[in-house]
């Protein structure tokens, strides 16, 4: 129609009795809307009997009725403004920046989750690691000294021979004999 690209979708009388069909066809023509300039529909004229036209010309859709007589044009379509077909196709700057930065903040939650149930992982393979490095640090280091087995001033150094000297076997062997049958060993 001159400068303008109108497209128009027909609908026959079989697809009346199939609702989805004329759902079908109306959101095609609102996805369609920005791509040409006018769009219209058109219905056989026993459709137009339980339509509300309003509806089709609140959104810039025209409405056609026909049989096999005549074609009318019962809804004008209206072409979109300038602004209004550049509205979808480019989002607003802040937009997007906005919404990266979620997306940003919500990748280095994910990544600070992930690193967490590694280290969680980690720790529930090697138990014994992890409960002795916790031991080590908890407990203090005591040091073990061990008490000669014969105090220095009972021997007399010149008396006896050197193998004697601090020798824990000659206080088991002191012992024995003692009681009555005491086992030797244990």
């Amino acid at each position: 129609m001159g400068a303008e690209r109108a497209h128009v979708l027909i609908l026959k009388p079989d697809d009346l009795a199939q609702r989805n069909a004329i759902l079908d066809a109306v959101l095609n023509l609102s996805a369609l809307k920005y791509t040409y300039q006018l769009v219209y529909l058109a219905a056989p004229r026993l459709f137009g009997a339980s339509l509300d036209a309003l509806m089709f010309s609140s959104r810039g859709i025209g409405l056609l009725f026909y049989d096999e007589r005549r074609i009318d044009e019962a809804v004008p379509a209206q072409p979109l403004r300038a602004e209004q077909q550049a509205a979808p196709s480019q989002p607003d700057d802040r937009t997007v920046v906005s919404e990266l930065a979620t997306l940003k903040t919500m990748y280095l939650e994910i990544e600070r989750t992930i690193n967490q149930l590694r280290c969680d992982m980690t720790s529930l393979r090697n138990p014994r690691t992890t409960h002795e490095e916790a031991t080590r640090i908890t407990s203090s280091t005591q040091v073990i000294t061990t008490r000669p087995s014969f105090p220095q001033n009972s021997m007399h150094l010149g008396e006896l021979p050197s193998y004697f000297i601090n020798n824990p076997w000659l206080d088991v062997l002191s012992k024995r004999g003692y009681g009555e049958r005491d086992p030797i060993a244990g």
